[in-house]
This record gives structure tokens, C-alpha cells and sequence, in this order.
């Protein structure tokens, strides 16, 4: 039997992180995808991996990286899109929506939205006939009003959008497209104010097992929630008439 491989951008730290150990704990070969060179070389050393360096906010850099994927190990079986960052670093105040710095907003927007559409770009032609799943970690931000940070709350209901709108556009097909909504993980990207608040928090372990999940069984179009307190559960869509469709029974 072949060995599957999957791909992990935004995998150096974190829910990639573990997605990646998880992932290659189950005997795939595993390719990891980020900016910071040395988190993630040092994981792909300690899973017998692949890194590749790659900018998802530039279209090109992210190109040449899947490409080098490709060449190195192989088409990829399973994508996870799982860059993202916050409006402030973690150590800083919580910035109302009028307060933030026009390029914070930029820098936001180009992570967690445009990341994602770089990575749909180069992968679905690469995975469309082959079959396979990409996921994209999105949050809970992205289905609720986030007054904390506002901007960072829009990106991922973009990245939700997209990706219902592009796993629309390949029904039929092998390949499938689906998103995770996770409520608050305990990450790096978390700001200092939740945890001294004590809002509960969701290992990346947890998180990543979701993701690991969601990859290998979600269905196309799949938006899937998992909060601190309950089982992962599936969200339904609005029809092109706005009236709300609940999830296949199953889901």
C-alpha cells in the first residue's frame, strides 16, 4: 500500500505542530510548511518529516514550497491550512476595531485570509482528481461577534466562507474542502488577558485531533465546531434562499 502524505502549513508550533505528530504517528509521510525555520526543522527531524520554508501571505513563496513538496515527496493525500495570527501579540491589550494600526489589519487579513486562498489556489488543481482532503483551521471567532478583536474575528469568517464557497464549487468531485472552528486553544497566539481570566482553554493536542479528523473523514463543505465543554459538532448552511439547512443526519 502506498504511503499517504500530508501537508502541514503553518505546522512548526501549536495545532500544526501536533497535527504533524499525529499525523506521522499514524505512518504518513508528513510535510511541514512554515516562516519560522527552526521549530519546524526541528519537528520534521524528530518525525522523519520534510520542511519546507514558505510565507503564506506571499503567494509565490508558498507556491515554490508546495512545489518543492511535490518534486521531494509527493502529492500531497491531506492538506491542513493552519496559519493564522492575531490583531496584538499575545503579551499586549486587546485593540478595539478603531484603535488597531491600518497595517495590523493588513498583516491579519494577509495571514488568515489570503493564506488561505494561496494555499486553495496551488493545491485544489493538485489534489482535485487525486481526492484527498484539505482543511483549514478557522475559529469560533469566525461564527460569533468577537468585540476583543474584531478584525481577527472577520478574517476567519472569510476563511469560512471561502472555503464553503470553493468546496461548492467542486461538488462531484474527489477531493474535499472543509473548515474547524475551535473555541479558545492554548497556544502561543493566545493573549496573556484570557489566560489570566481564566476562560478555558483546549489542549493543541485535542485540537489537532480534531483537525487530524475532520481530514481524513469530514465531508466537502464541512464546518465543524468544537468548544471546551462538549463533543465536536457540525454547523449547517444557509440555502441561497437564506433559509437554514441543519447538517445531514450523521454528520
Amino acid at each position: 500500500m502506498t504511503t499517504e502524505t500530508a501537508l502541514v502549513v503553518g505546522g512548526a508550533t501549536g495545532i500544526g505542530a501536533e497535527a504533524v505528530r499525529q499525523m506521522a504517528s499514524s505512518g504518513r509521510r508528513v510535510v511541514i510548511v512554515d516562516i519560522n525555520e527552526r521549530d519546524g526543522r526541528q519537528l520534521a527531524d524528530e518525525v522523519g518529516g520534510a520542511f519546507y520554508h514558505g510565507d503564506v501571505t506571499d503567494d509565490a513563496s508558498l507556491a515554490s514550497a508546495i512545489e518543492q513538496c511535490v518534486n521531494e515527496v509527493g502529492v500531497p493525500d491531506y492538506a491542513l491550512l493552519n496559519s493564522g495570527v492575531m490583531t496584538a501579540p499575545g503579551d499586549a491589550p486587546f485593540l478595539a476595531v478603531h484603535e488597531a494600526p491600518l497595517e495590523a489589519y493588513r498583516r491579519v487579513m494577509s495571514v488568515n485570509v489570503d493564506g488561505v486562498f494561496h494555499g486553495l489556489r496551488h493545491l485544489i488543481p493538485l489534489m482535485l482528481d487525486r481526492g484527498g482532503a484539505i482543511t483549514v483551521t478557522a475559529s469560533r471567532a469566525g461564527l460569533v461577534p468577537t468585540a476583543p478583536d474584531a478584525i481577527y474575528a472577520a478574517s476567519k469568517a472569510a476563511a469560512i466562507h471561502l472555503v464553503r464557497s470553493a468546496a461548492q464549487g467542486i461538488r462531484g468531485q474527489k477531493l474535499r474542502i472543509n473548515a474547524l472552528c475551535p473555541a479558545t486553544v492554548d497556544t502561543t497566539l493566545i493573549a496573556d488577558v484570557v489566560r489570566q481570566a481564566g476562560i478555558p482553554l483546549i489542549t493543541a493536542a485535542d485540537m489537532a485531533g480534531e483537525a487530524v479528523d475532520l481530514m481524513l473523514t469530514g465531508d466537502n463543505g464541512e464546518v465543524r465546531v468544537k468548544l471546551h465543554d462538549k463533543p465536536a459538532f457540525t454547523i449547517g448552511v444557509f440555502d441561497a434562499n437564506v433559509e437554514y439547512q441543519a447538517p445531514d443526519e450523521g454528520q
